[in-house]
């Protein structure tokens, strides 16, 4: 098979050492347990592709599929060799191959058709006008009650939202692999935009929207934080919920663009103490939602969060917060899923807790 996309990541490629350094820190190998299922072995599946050794099949391409993309291995690597953009390139290969699944494909063809990954044809927010304008990406607006919350907690904060017609930023693309797809409806997204500045929500998103065209976004934890700073909590009629609670990272903030600080002030200001997991920050270990996994081994996904769901419990807290709407709906669907520990673990958005400490 001839590739495109992976011709221009060859010195990448051969600058792997095969240390396996990634190995104890890719979240499918964990579970996969085979090379082939470490950032390691994909390398290797990507060359052979390269070098036109293997000629990929169902299994190879799963294989590719099953990479979350939580960055961990890059962060590991010693080489900064980057292994999510070659997962990506060789996805593009494979899609140009024939070999995408019947499941991402109707993925892509719903972003094209409605504007957004569940198909809905109209944003079920209504427009607003506002003075800093929040692009909540496809997660949050599929979640209209969940969009309120966010609304009191910036109206009750001062901060008044501007809300516009969204379209998908396009990351499905990228992440599945649909490369020609995606240059056509960056146009579209680009078109859709009242403004350069955004301030976002899903973590997904804000990197994607930083790294691929590159406009200057703020995560709206960072907008938060730094309105709660040295604030009166009289004045904004904050109530210290007097809770203890262990935070989840979700990659692409706390490792993607290394927003750690802004949510843990946001929760001690409002009185939630924070119990740390061992993993946290640039280490956290990936809900298993990330890279459309969902999509592509939705079982694998739920072990890989059930693993996350153990590690909260072992924290002797029975909270669990972060903020990103994917991570929620994952490690929730694992908590309820799992043993005794796990099922005592409540799982919520930051923007709950806000909304709780400002009602």
């Amino acid at each position: 098979m001839k590739v495109k996309h992976l011709k221009k990541w060859k010195n990448e490629l051969i600058t792997c050492t095969m240390c396996g350094y990634c190995k104890n820190v890719c979240p499918t190998f964990l579970d996969i347990g085979w090379d082939s299922g470490s950032a390691r072995g994909r390398n290797v599946l990507a060359y052979g592709m390269l070098t036109e050794e293997l000629e990929p099949d169902e299994v190879a391409a799963l294989r590719l599929y099953q990479c979350t993309l939580c960055l961990d291995c890059l962060r590991r690597c010693p080489s900064k060799v980057n292994v999510p953009e070659i997962v990506e390139a060789a996805r593009a290969d494979i899609v140009d191959a024939g070999l995408a699944t019947a499941a991402q494909k109707e993925m892509i063809d719903t972003v094209k058709q409605a504007g957004n990954i569940y198909g809905t044809s109209e944003t079920r927010v209504p427009p607003q006008e506002g003075d800093i304008t929040l692009f909540l990406g496809c997660q949050y607006l599929e979640r209209p009650n969940q969009v309120k919350v966010i609304l009191n907690v910036f109206n009750k904060l001062g901060i008044k939202p501007k809300i516009f017609e969204e379209v998908c930023c396009g990351v499905p693309f990228r992440n599945l692999g649909f490369f020609e797809d995606l240059e056509k409806h960056k146009e579209k997204f680009l078109a859709s935009l009242p403004t350069r500045e955004l301030v976002t929500f899903c973590p997904t998103c804000t990197l994607f929207l930083k790294e691929e065209y590159d406009l200057p976004i703020t995560h709206a934890t960072e907008i938060v934080a730094e309105k709660l700073s040295g604030a009166n909590p009289k004045k904004l009629n904050i109530r210290k919920l007097d809770i203890k609670a262990t935070y989840h990272d979700p990659c692409h903030l706390g490792r993607g663009i290394e927003v750690h600080e802004a949510p843990r002030k946001i929760l001690e200001a409002i009185g939630i103490t924070v119990k740390e997991m061992p993993l946290n920050k640039t280490t956290t270990r990936c809900c298993g939602g990330g890279g459309v996994m969902l999509i592509s081994d939705a079982p694998l996904a739920g072990m890989v969060a059930k693993k996350r769901i153990e590690q909260a419990a072992a924290t002797g807290v029975q909270e669990l917060t972060t903020s990103c709407a994917n991570c929620v709906g994952t490690l929730r669907t694992a908590a309820q899923a799992s043993g005794e520990s796990g099922s005592r673990m409540k799982v919520r958005d930051i923007w709950y807790w806000l909304w709780q400490a400002l009602k």
